[in-house]
Parts: C-alpha cells; sequence; structure tokens
C-alpha cells in the first residue's frame, strides 16, 4: 500500500466524519481510503506570536502565502520523511511543507502533488520585490513533481510563464454534486437572493450597494467578512448568516439548505486575475440554483460556462447594471427554469466528482 499525506490548512480533521459536510474540500482523500491506501491527514500546527508576526510580513511583502513554519515539528517531519506521496491542497500547504521537503524529499525519493489555484496570478503588493517573489515560486515548483492547476486561466498563465516543472495539468474544480443536489426543487417558489463568501475578491461594497437599491427583496448574506458585520445593522432587507468554513461555524448542510431556499445566487467580484467564486458557483448550480456572477479577468472556464444559458455573467461593477439585471432575471420564471435545469446538467455531465476522485487516484497510483 502507498503511504499518502495529505496536507490541509485547518478544519479538515474536526468534519472528516461528519456527513453535513460534503467531499470536494478533501480533494479524493476519502476515495482514497475507500481504495485501501494508507492515506493520513497532517494540519497546521498553532505557532507562537513570534513565527506567527513572520509569516505575516513575509507574506505581506512577498504576495504569497508564506507559512513557512506552520508544519515545522518533528511528528510531521517523521510522517512525512516516511510517505511515499505528499498531496498538498493549495499554495497555502505548498509553501508550508516547503522547508520539510528541501529537507528530505531527494534523499528518501518521495512523489509531491500541488492543487494551484492563484499561484500564478498574485497581485504582487510591492513591485521591488517581484523578483524574490518570483524566485520563491520557482523554489516551491522545484520540489513538486505534479501540479494541478484548477483553472484554465491560471493554467494559461503558466504555460505563458514556461513554469519549470515535470508535469503540469489543467484539472478542473469538481464539487461533491451527490451531496450538493435537490431532487424537488421549484425555484419559482423561492424568494430570496443569496451571497456566499469571505474572499478579498468579493466585492462587498458592491454587494451592499445591490441590496440597499432593492429593498424590495430578501437578501441573504452568509459571510464573515468585518466590513458587513460593521454594518449589519443598516441593512434592513438583508439577513447575515455569519459563517465560515473552517471555523465550523457552519455547515455544509446548512449552506445546502439555503441554497434550496433561493432564487438567485449572486457573486458581485473585484476584477482580477485570480479565479474566485468557483465553489460557491459550482455548488449553487449542481443544486439548480441560477448564479449571477461577474465576469473577470481570471474567470476559470470560459468554455463551459455560458451566459444566458447555465449562468448569468455580469461585466460591470456598476450598481444599476446589476439592479438592472436582477430586476429582469428575478420574474422571468422560464429563463429560471431553464438556467436551473441546464446548470444541474453541466455539473453532473462534464464536473461529475467520480472523474475527479479517479483523476487523483491514478496519479497517486503511478509509484
Amino acid at each position: 500500500m502507498n503511504k499518502i499525506i495529505y496536507i490541509f490548512t485547518s478544519g479538515r480533521i474536526e468534519k472528516l466524519h461528519n456527513k453535513d459536510y460534503s467531499k470536494e474540500f478533501y480533494y479524493g482523500y476519502q476515495y482514497l481510503k475507500e481504495n485501501n491506501l494508507d492515506a493520513k491527514i497532517l494540519e497546521f500546527n498553532k505557532i507562537n506570536f513570534f513565527f506567527e508576526k513572520l509569516e505575516y510580513l513575509l507574506s505581506k511583502y512577498l504576495s504569497l502565502p508564506l507559512y513557512l513554519f506552520s508544519l515545522a515539528n518533528k511528528q510531521n517531519f517523521q510522517m512525512m520523511r516516511n510517505s511515499k506521496n505528499i498531496v498538498m491542497v493549495s499554495e497555502s500547504c505548498g509553501f508550508a511543507a516547503l522547508p520539510l521537503l528541501i529537507l528530505f524529499k531527494k534523499k528518501y525519493k518521495i512523489k509531491t502533488h500541488l492543487f494551484v489555484m492563484g499561484l500564478f496570478s498574485k497581485k504582487i503588493n510591492f513591485p521591488l520585490l517581484e523578483s524574490f517573489h518570483k524566485k520563491i515560486i520557482n523554489l516551491l515548483i522545484k520540489y513538486i513533481d505534479n501540479m494541478y492547476i484548477l483553472g484554465s486561466e491560471e493554467y494559461n498563465i503558466a504555460m505563458n510563464m514556461k513554469v519549470k516543472s515535470k508535469n503540469i495539468y489543467f484539472s478542473p474544480f469538481y464539487v461533491d454534486n451527490n451531496f450538493w443536489k435537490y431532487e424537488n426543487l421549484n425555484i419559482v417558489k423561492n424568494d430570496s437572493i443569496l451571497f456566499v463568501g469571505n474572499d478579498s475578491n468579493r466585492d462587498f461594497e458592491l454587494l451592499v450597494k445591490i441590496s440597499k437599491a432593492m429593498s424590495q427583496h430578501n437578501f441573504i448574506f452568509i459571510t464573515s467578512n468585518s466590513y458587513i458585520k460593521n454594518i449589519e445593522k443598516d441593512l434592513n432587507n438583508v439577513q447575515v448568516v455569519h459563517g465560515n468554513w473552517s471555523s465550523s461555524s457552519i455547515t455544509d448542510r446548512q449552506i445546502l439548505n439555503y441554497y434550496k431556499n433561493s432564487r438567485i445566487v449572486i457573486l458581485p467580484l473585484k476584477n482580477s486575475t485570480q479565479p474566485s467564486g468557483q465553489s460557491v458557483t459550482m455548488q449553487a448550480m449542481s443544486v439548480g440554483i441560477p448564479v449571477m456572477i461577474s465576469k473577470t479577468d481570471g474567470f476559470w472556464d470560459d468554455e463551459n460556462f455560458i451566459n444566458n444559458e447555465n449562468i448569468l455573467l455580469i461585466n460591470s461593477n456598476k450598481v444599476d447594471v446589476w439592479v438592472n439585471k436582477l430586476n429582469e432575471v428575478y420574474s422571468n420564471f422560464d429563463l429560471l427554469r431553464k438556467i436551473s435545469k441546464n446548470s444541474i446538467d453541466t455539473i453532473n455531465i462534464k464536473f461529475d466528482f467520480s472523474a475527479f476522485e479517479s483523476f487523483i487516484l491514478g496519479h497517486v497510483e503511478e509509484i
């Protein structure tokens, strides 16, 4: 049996055997266990204030998630050293593992796998440090055998940069379509407009302006964003549900219930080359809820997501554009039903989660 170590930031072990959570953010871990492979999980350690502050400063100035001390202890060293495959599910996990990989990867002939979503399209906070930013990325790549890029635009950026890695694969992001579903959906009975998310590429100011301009409608915001918290009392037609996946403050089952009772999911985004909103979009689509999302430079898939067919794409961050489109669509039941059906078909046909599970199983069994 292969010894496989999965590296996550935090929150996975606690949820692992809880049926209230979907599988996509485990990246095939459960499937490998079901196939009798010896797979284990490592999560970030709690570190002292000094190292936490140092990680923060390095990440800020070099524009990368440099959690270089978050796995550094003897137990993790031994577990990783004795493995045959190490699967890092994000660039944050990759950088956390990097000091240990530098120490022993070549000596112990460990195969490394890294999932990437945004590594090559980071906004450079300090242009004078851009050369160091690129050198650190190249150092990480040096210790990666298989890299899986979860967005077509990100993959194109990596190819244009002529990234030096042995194997680079484009792998679409998949959601657990056996979890995110609702067979009795009747979308016209739903009335709320739902927003879900916390990341910095969400345009929270635009979101608030939209809700205030549409005071006749009920909105639900599932977020722990500080801007929303500060003005929550002023949002008369908005129910704010404080939620953050990693803190277990809300379960996937609860989010699924919010999807089931929504007419539309909206995701206004700041323009960026980084992919954003992908998991929420695909979860809602899998349930059959139409999604209205900003069409940013980093939009992850222009081939399978088609405006007015299985998704609603907005090419503007102006309030009136969003409000006009929402008013146009909200009571257009024929369009909503069409997008709902096409959304479900797109996920089930193009992004069935079992395809991803087979994909990752094939790569870790190559040894």
